[in-house]
């Protein structure tokens, strides 16, 4: 597949590098941030280390989106955002994602040449309306449970389910003129979903699979690794490996990670013993 320029091989595992510009994400709020202002040249050098240490794209946050996180307006999130993206673009030939749900944000960052948005949301119509106004810019589409069934009790899903709301979604995409190639999915793992949810998901990764779409999964220090293998956040990479090394396995395209080094090693490790 592309994104913008770039070529992606379908049958490659790539790495999606997590960079937070945020004082409250769960895992690494607040570290490129001097006096509650963020300091652009740390965030350069933040991703010239991730590029240098296997990153193939960079995943920009403006809003913590961890349970209990705070909501913030679009133009705090686009204050947080537009310096960064602004300095990355023009510092770096890497692709850029940007992680955000509000169509506003989604518009103004896609102007300023981000190339993927990475949507945790519920595709609006205003979201498809900014989708429809750029037909280069890659899409990946997240599961999330919360809006789908808003009056079921439990968490519980199933993967056809899953499959089926995915789908849903899919459809919306395409009736708007989205092209297939410019779509990514995700499972959501953490959005709506029990940790047991989320194992089951990882566990049935190849049933994802019925949508012929690029798949990319994000459990980097996720709570479902903390389910398995009791740990504070800090102290989950082995866990977060593991799903790396599953992923692989199972040829999915994209991890989202914040340990970019490890993971990268990780994958080029089982890509030599797979030949």
């Amino acid at each position: 597949m592309k994104i913008d320029k770039y070529e992606f091989n379908n049958n490659k595992t790539y790495i999606m590098g997590i960079l937070n510009l945020t004082p409250d994400s769960f895992y690494d709020g607040g570290r490129l941030f001097v006096d509650d202002k963020i300091d652009v040249d740390m965030v350069l050098k933040k991703v010239g280390d991730m590029i240098d240490d296997g990153a193939d794209i960079i995943d920009i946050g403006g809003e913590s989106t961890r349970p209990g996180a705070r909501p913030i307006s679009a133009d705090e999130e686009l204050s947080r955002l537009m310096p960064a993206l602004t300095k990355i673009r023009a510092e770096y030939d890497i692709p850029i994602s940007v992680d955000t749900y509000k169509p506003a944000v989604a518009r103004a960052v896609i102007e300023e040449g981000a190339d993927l948005i990475n949507d945790i949301g519920f595709l609006p119509n205003e979201m498809l309306d900014v989708l429809s106004d750029n037909p280069k810019i890659t899409y990946c589409l997240m599961h999330n449970r919360y809006t789908m069934i808003a009056d079921r009790a439990d968490n519980t899903i199933t993967m056809d389910e899953l499959n089926d709301e995915i789908a849903f979604k899919i459809n919306k995409l395409l009736s708007r003129g989205v092209e297939r190639d410019r779509i990514i999915i995700d499972p959501g793992l953490g959005f709506g979903k029990s940790n047991a949810d989320d194992v089951m998901i990882l566990a049935n990764i190849d049933k994802l699979k019925q949508h012929n779409l690029p798949i990319l999964i994000g459990a980097s220090n996720k709570s479902c690794i903390d389910y398995i293998l009791p740990s504070d956040k800090s102290d989950r990479l082995e866990g977060t490996l593991a799903v790396t090394a599953h992923s692989v396995y199972h040829n999915v395209n994209f991890i989202r990670v914040h340990d970019v080094k490890s993971n990268r090693r990780t994958i080029d490790m089982i890509s030599a013993m797979r030949g």
